[in-house]
């Protein structure tokens, strides 16, 4: 019986996804992978952010943080946001700006939104340093909406950002205007309803793939955390 496997990132973290697919049919495991969307996370195989796999654990779901990736270019399994602005728009540092126009793909992103809540309060910017929001439903809408002017800045998952940027000339058009630390790369989980053999030899294979590196729940702890802080700088 073929086994599910859902992605709920964004290009450049999803052809990891793919990737992995391969290498993991390559190794006797029948997996069928999609796009998560609104979906659950309900699949044998899930790759999504930190934030929400962590949430949804606690809110029932039967699932396991198992490893998470080393993206290209790091050296540890770890990614961060990048926040970008149009080069010729004259922000300016951050901790003088006012009311800019921010690109959100969704108020539940860890690296679009609830990461640029910390780090506002981390780097002590005003706390209307954003202003308007422009939602886009996506990472790569997102630097769309500001490549055409309809936002001012948005806050990218790194990866992501790399991934758009070696392949899009129209980038050079945009600049990083800062870059919050760095937060556990979006994890891996499984799906705890597996028979035990299968959900342990899944774990088995994933763990033996290049580029990844063993994960727990306790390491998005943080995020969650996070989610329940308001925006603004710390008191």
């Amino acid at each position: 019986m073929a086994l599910s496997a859902t992605t709920y990132l964004a290009d450049g973290a999803n052809q990891l996804f793919d990737e992995w697919l391969v290498l993991l049919r390559d190794l006797g495991f029948e997996l069928e992978g999609s796009p998560g969307g609104d979906r659950p996370l309900d699949a044998a195989l899930v790759f999504a952010c930190g934030l929400l796999s962590i949430q949804s654990i606690y809110d029932g779901a039967q699932r396991e943080i198992v490893a998470r990736p080393v993206f290209d270019g790091e050296t540890e399994a770890v990614y961060r946001s990048v926040i970008i602005g149009q080069k010729d728009h004259a922000i300016g540092s951050l901790d003088q700006a006012s009311g800019l126009r921010l690109a959100v793909n969704e108020y539940g992103s860890w690296s679009g939104w609830h990461c640029l809540k910390h780090h506002v309060r981390r780097a002590g910017l005003p706390a209307d340093v954003v202003g308007d929001h422009v939602m886009t439903g996506g990472h790569m809408l997102s630097i769309n909406a500001v490549l055409d002017g309809e936002a001012d800045i948005a806050s990218i998952d790194s990866s992501v950002w790399n991934y758009r940027a070696a392949l899009d000339p129209s980038c050079a058009q945009l600049e990083i205007l800062d870059t919050t630390v760095d937060w556990p790369a979006p994890p891996i989980s499984i799906s705890t309803t597996l028979p035990n053999a299968t959900r342990d030899e899944l774990a088995l294979a994933i763990l033996s793939l290049d580029g990844i590196e063993p994960a727990a729940i306790a390491d998005y702890a943080d995020m969650l955390s996070e989610f329940h802080l308001p925006w603004g700088p710390a008191a």
